[in-house]
């Protein structure tokens, strides 16, 4: 059984009850039951069927025939010599090959037996037999199996393009399904955060509140706590119902109904990764999976140049056929008399082609090298491309990885001049307003780093659109 299909069942197995789910478990189960992953899984699987079926022109064919005549016709071969009625059995057995190399052979046995009514002699009633082989071999355009190479190549390329496509649509879907894990990752963070802020903001209030009551502090004071409270209150509600938009998400990559158990998250929103790490492919020159996918098009059209210009150059066939002949009396003996060399046909000859020079055959020509120029101009172009998305997307991690280090330091102060103003609003040595604003602040750098790190995460995924090949 399958990797992704034991996945599939442990997924399965699980779902009665809440179940954790890391980044791997999660991204395997999207492999797994994700419809459009499927189809894409389907799809290079037909593009390989197809690859296989270029070679149908190499299968052996068996061929098989008979039939039975009777004739009246006056002017038939045998009425010529008296016979009223011809009445014939043919039978024939053939199998044809042709190779990679070009050369085609093709196998025939063959008897027959004939009665003719009123006809004289040994032409009344007799049997015919004969065992038959014919080659062929292309001394020129299928030289030794040229056409053969040029098309599997092509093919090849082909193929490769398209399953590559498959795959890189199947890769930007998981880039997305792990956008949606980070996103709900962020929300339940903020959530997290957006409850605690909710607690300090109503602890204040009930702190204010009392030293308002002491005659301590003005109403006001007390104003601007609950209209901290009100607002975290507020950005609680608008935290919900994001984290609710994400967990829709993230049903709909898993393909889970409102009925079964949404999985516990496990992701730790901290964990860095190197980009390098995302890519996959031989160790060498890093490129996006389109620019590779255009070299390989562009592969593809101009194996299909020479194609084209190969199948209109003149062509040289040398051909040879040998058979025996056997005539007796019925086909019986006829059939026994098959390898028997006495009376053979035996043939060699030559057979040359050639397709005149007109605008249709060159306009053909001229297309085929046109869109191999332009595949290769646009594979070159994207090439170019690639190395500037690359470059710039490493020169954002860096620049990123440095605001999150700003971004963290700037909470852990933030956190520690809010925690230092509820020490001084507690004694006495501090206002309210001191108190709100700091808890802001603090509440606004939290959030502020998390959503770095979980753009940070959906960054890195941005790796999986990239492959390393060998420099040619």
């Amino acid at each position: 059984m399958k990797k992704g299909a034991l996945v599939g069942l442990f997924f399965l197995a699980w779902q009665p009850q809440s179940f954790a789910m890391n980044l791997q478990d999660y991204l395997k189960a999207v492999e797994t039951r994700n419809k459009s992953l499927q189809a894409f899984d389907a799809s290079t699987a037909a593009a390989e069927s197809r690859k296989e079926a270029g070679d149908i022109e190499l299968v052996p064919m068996l061929s098989a025939d008979a039939q039975w005549i009777s004739d009246k016709a006056p002017l038939s071969q045998f009425a010529l010599i008296g016979a009223t009625e011809s009445k014939s059995a043919q039978y024939s057995l053939g199998l044809a090959k042709k190779f990679s190399s070009g050369t085609s052979v093709a196998l025939s046995a063959m008897a027959a037996e004939f009665d003719n009514v009123g006809a004289p002699g040994v032409y009344q009633k007799f049997g015919v037999g004969s065992l038959g082989v014919e080659l062929s071999q292309s001394l020129w355009r299928d030289f030794f199996g040229n056409a053969t190479r040029l098309r599997r190549q092509r093919e090849d390329a082909a193929t490769s393009a398209e399953t590559g496509s498959f795959d890189l649509q199947k890769k930007a879907v998981l880039v997305g399904a792990e956008a949606a894990y980070w996103d709900y990752v962020y929300a339940s963070e903020n959530l997290k955060v957006g409850k605690a802020s909710l607690e300090r903001a109503k602890r204040i209030e009930s702190w204010t509140r009392r030293r308002v009551n002491d005659g301590i502090s003005d109403r006001a004071d007390l104003l601007q706590a609950q209209a901290l409270v009100s607002t975290r209150q507020l950005l609680l509600i608008s935290t919900e119902d994001e984290l609710a938009a994400a967990k829709r998400k993230v049903r709909d990559y898993l393909e889970l109904a409102d009925s079964e158990e949404f999985p516990e998250i496990t992701g730790d929103i901290n964990q860095s990764r190197a980009l390098s790490s995302m890519i996959t492919g031989k160790k060498g020159k890093v490129v996006a999976i389109e620019a590779y996918l255009a070299s390989l098009q562009a592969k593809a059209r101009s194996l299909a140049a020479r194609e084209v210009e190969d199948a209109y150059r003149p062509d040289l066939i040398l051909g040879g056929s040998y058979k025996t002949n056997s005539l007796e009396g019925d086909m019986n003996t006829a059939v026994g008399q098959w390898t028997d060399m006495d009376r053979p046909t035996a043939k060699v000859g030559l057979s040359f082609r050639y397709l005149f020079d007109t605008d249709v055959k060159s306009s053909a020509q001229e297309a085929a090298r046109a869109e191999a120029l332009a595949a290769r101009l646009q594979s070159e172009r994207k090439m170019l491309e690639s190395d500037s998305a690359w470059t710039e997307l490493n020169r954002r991690y860096i620049e990123l990885n440095k605001r999150i280090e700003a971004a963290a330091e700037t909470s852990r102060l933030q956190t520690a001049a809010a925690k230092a103003q509820t020490d001084l609003f507690n004694k006495g040595r501090s206002i309210t307003m001191n108190v709100i604003n700091a808890e802001e602040d603090a509440g606004v750098a939290e959030l502020n780093l998390i959503r770095l790190k979980s753009e940070q995460r959906k960054m890195e995924a941005q790796g999986r659109l990239f492959v390393a090949i060998e420099e040619q």
